[in-house]
């Protein structure tokens, strides 16, 4: 029952209101992801000219600009899509959950998920079967 849930779900969500995870959405400002979430494991400024700063949480990286978060990774089932998909769920059921918003292409030989949307993207990365890690992240 759970899954027919997610999938009338997914179906009323457009792509760009998925490019979020655990909460954490982009363009949010540094103090709010931190508001929400904690204070980081750490903080690393300067990490890259495009999101040159980098919080840290348990299995969920924040990449951010003085503009705000312009990508995330979590490979944490406590940060998921705003549908549900999350780390350590069956590859499958993400696939059945986005249906044809997500396609699966090879990036480094491994199948990944993707669903892209005005520039930014949701991306599922899969092994054995299981989605083991998702970003969310935009082009600069």
């Amino acid at each position: 029952m759970k899954e027919l849930l997610l999938l009338a779900l997914a179906a009323a969500v457009p792509a760009d209101k998925e490019l979020s995870l655990g909460g954490v959405v982009l363009g949010q400002s540094e103090v709010s992801v931190v508001e929400a979430l904690g204070q980081p494991q750490s903080r690393i400024d300067g990490g890259s000219d495009y999101l040159p700063i980098k919080l840290t949480y348990p299995g969920f990286i924040v990449l951010l600009d003085e503009q705000g978060v312009g990508g995330m990774l979590s490979s944490n089932k406590k940060f998921c899509t705003p549908v549900g998909v999350c780390p350590g769920m069956s590859y499958d059921q993400a696939q059945r959950i986005y249906r044809s918003a997500l396609s699966t292409q090879l990036v480094d030989g491994a199948p990944v998920g993707f669903m892209h949307g005005d520039g930014c993207w949701l991306e599922f990365a899969q092994k054995g079967g299981k989605v083991q890690a998702i970003e969310v992240a935009c082009a600069p």
